[in-house]
């Protein structure tokens, strides 16, 4: 601001704090979890008939120059309080006090005998001090922050992330609140620091029971970020500005209209946290995070069960510290292809020298920016469903041999008649599924006798009485057969669910039929 400004300033303020033309403004502060309206942070604004709207940067520190800080802040608490107090509802209104006033005992009488004087409840007064008043005068500050709490005015750390506050001064002033600094919340979306800075206060905040409000909120994308991390308050632009007093009734009967995009989890990241570290370690299954540099951020004890190896000597270590090198080699290049990769599928592995099976799912982790934090692998031991997949192959292969010698077909139909099983046949390739096998079966079939045995099929289901009927079929190519198809309901509740019956090899007993009725016929002739 030009030096003419300056001094324009410094001549009027006094003027303007002694007849009240410093003005109270209100800009609401709500719950992220439904935005409603909690409180207000009131902050001053002065507009001058000559200078026009004048800077809290310049009017504060010219009242302070002329001691007239006092005042200011005596007209400002009391003005709003008055106008607050016939407001419905149960807000809050939180003041930024100056360092000076709040490590004055007389000061801090008078800024008490402001709310007093307009009968606002004092429980519902916020009384917020940067990081800069703590440090300065600690002693000062802390028969502060104990008188005002002795009258019910909660006490929040304003500004937090910017200073130089410790834990030791958060858990001996014991806050009631703490707000995030508005210029890391402003660049959540470009900066990666800002994220995990806002990240760690939220968590901090929540570790020690301390409710957590973020300033400068401008747009739905931080909203929904500080929502996932599970922030409690919020204000800013978002919200709306600060308003003159005469408007906020109507602004308290209106719900603030923003949308619950991302939603919000109730609990802290400090809570979730120790949440998912319990399921993590006491998971059936073996979880493992593997960074971009391929070492074990973490792994479960079940995983390092599965590998063969104590977690000591898992976590925190590369894998071509864990594995023998050959097999290090090996998992390197397999991760390597699945970080590169999209969606990978699961893959089969074994450790060397150990005879159980796992079955290994990953998933790549990604930031907000998109870049790649690493992988996250669940393993499951799939050794006894291997080896049933095992013996269920040594047996349908038993089954096999023993068709070749005599051919029978099992079969399963539902109600409606459409056949849904057929067990394997003789010269079936492996691997087959069930649709290709019912197609095969269907191929095999005569093409004159496949439409009269559906009819007869067809028919036959609302009799709910056993089927039979006799067709022809290839075995193998070239080789024709005869086949008795024979079939009964499952009768469940008074009605058939399924037919079970089998296809059986005939055709020796088709050929002898034939020779009969030759010889019949031969002897008939003479």
């Amino acid at each position: 601001m030009p030096k003419k400004i300056h001094n324009d300033v410094d001549q009027r303020i006094a003027e303007a704090v002694c007849f009240e033309r410093i003005r109270p403004a209100f800009q609401p502060i709500v719950t992220l979890t439904e935005t409603r309206i909690v409180g207000f942070e009131v902050l001053a604004r002065w507009h001058d008939m000559t200078l026009g709207e004048v800077s809290p940067d310049v009017f504060v520190p010219a009242a302070q120059s002329r001691s007239l800080l006092g005042l200011m802040t005596f007209n400002l608490m009391r003005s709003a309080c008055q106008a607050a107090v016939s407001w419905p509802g149960t807000f809050y209104l939180a003041f930024n006090v100056p360092p000076t006033l709040l490590q004055d005992r007389s000061s801090v009488d008078l800024l008490t005998d402001a709310i007093q004087i307009s009968g606002f409840p004092s429980h519902r007064v916020r009384v917020e001090m940067t990081e800069a008043e703590v440090i300065e005068d600690e002693t000062a500050a802390g028969a502060a922050i104990a008188f005002l709490r002795s009258l019910g005015i909660r006490v929040v750390l304003d500004d937090f992330g910017t200073g130089f506050s410790s834990m030791t001064r958060l858990h001996r002033f014991d806050f009631d609140e703490i707000k995030i600094d508005g210029s890391f919340v402003r660049a959540i979306e470009s900066d990666p620091g800002s994220r995990r800075i806002v990240s760690a206060i939220v968590g901090l905040g929540h570790s020690l029971d301390i409710p957590v409000v973020a300033e400068s909120i401008q747009d739905q994308h931080q909203l929904d970020y500080l929502r996932q991390l599970g922030c409690d308050y919020g204000q800013g632009w978002l919200f709306g500005t600060a308003i003159p007093g005469e408007q906020v009734p109507a602004l308290l009967a209106t719900p603030v209209q923003v949308s619950a995009t991302g939603g919000h989890l109730q609990l802290s990241p400090y809570r979730r946290q120790h949440q998912l570290q319990a399921l993590y370690t006491d998971a059936p299954v073996g979880l493992c995070f593997v960074d971009p540099d391929k070492r074990y951020l973490s792994a479960n004890a079940r995983f390092c069960d599965m590998i063969g190896y104590p977690p000591e000597a898992v976590v925190g270590r590369s894998i071509h510290e864990v594995y023998e090198p050959a097999f290090a080699v090996l998992v390197e290049q397999t991760l390597d292809a699945l970080m590169a990769g999209p969606a990978s599928v699961p893959l089969e592995y074994k450790m060397p020298g150990r005879p159980e099976t796992f079955l290994a799912y990953s998933q790549r982790v990604l930031d907000d920016t998109g870049a790649l934090l690493g992988m996250s692998i669940v393993s499951i031991d799939i050794t006894a469903r291997k080896r049933a997949e095992e013996a269920l192959l040594e047996s349908e292969a038993r089954y096999r041999h023993c068709v070749e010698l005599s051919p029978t077909v099992m079969w399963v139909a539902e109600a409606d008649g459409t056949l849904s099983y057929i067990s394997p046949l003789a010269d079936e390739p492996e691997g087959q599924s069930m649709e290709q096998r019912l197609q095969t079966w269907y191929e095999r079939m005569d093409p004159e006798d496949r439409e009269r045995v559906r009819d007869e099929w067809l028919a036959g289901l609302p009799r709910e009485e056993a089927f039979e009927t006799r067709f022809r079929v290839q075995w193998r190519p070239g080789q024709w057969g005869w086949v008795l198809s024979r079939g009964r309901p499952y009768i469940e509740q008074g009605r058939p669910t399924r037919w079970f019956g089998v296809f059986s090899d005939i055709s020796h007993a088709m050929a002898l039929e034939d020779q009969v009725r030759k010889l019949q016929d031969a002897l008939s002739e003479r």
